[in-house]
């Protein structure tokens, strides 16, 4: 096998496998339901928060004591079969884009910042080695920037549409910047 295609094929298949377990491993998420005339806490695993069995919880619980570990907690929680509304396209959409842009980004540009620092120390001097590790640092910097602001960009303004909520800097890195508010109603 050639040199220069070992050098393309090694990073994306151990980009392969740092992906597959993380996509395997999808965790809780939470959205909130309208019944009763109040609004309730309901804790789903994977991308789909419908058709399926769900946790739900009483109003008032602090959501430390809804998901542990990336699995919904189901002591305090009853299990109901929540049926799919229109609403649950824009949560489930709202799941896989934090899901990405919070689970599956970040490793993947630690993993390139890294290998264009591998590159970069062996070099070696060499001019177009040098070049290619700082195209390749530069690259992953200027992506992520595009990626986080064109969230930040369109989060913004669905917030300014009434679509979207602030979820404020506490819950930051857990809950994203955003989240998807409309009514889903159970019985």
């Amino acid at each position: 096998m050639p040199f220069k295609l070992k050098t393309k094929l090694i990073p994306l298949i151990v980009a392969f496998n740092l992906i597959i377990p993380t996509l395997a491993l999808a965790v809780a998420n939470i959205y909130t339901v309208e019944q009763g005339g109040q609004t309730i806490p309901v804790c789903y695993e994977g991308f789909v928060p419908c058709g399926k069995s769900v946790s739900i919880f009483p109003a008032e619980t602090p959501e430390g004591e809804m998901i542990k570990s990336g699995k919904c907690e189901t002591t305090n929680a009853t299990s109901k079969l929540i049926h799919c509304q229109l609403c649950h396209f824009f949560v489930m959409f709202n799941g896989i884009v934090k899901y990405v842009l919070f689970s599956i980004i970040p490793p993947l540009a630690v993993f390139f910042l890294v290998l264009g620092g591998v590159f970069f120390y062996f070099s070696a001097g060499k001019p177009e080695s040098l070049r290619r590790a700082k195209s390749l640092i530069q690259g992953v910097i200027i992506g992520l920037g595009l990626i986080y602001g064109a969230y930040l960009i369109v989060g913004t303004f669905l917030w300014v549409l009434g679509v979207t909520q602030w979820t404020g800097l506490a819950n930051w890195a857990h809950l994203g910047p955003f989240s998807i508010t409309c009514p889903i109603v159970i019985k």
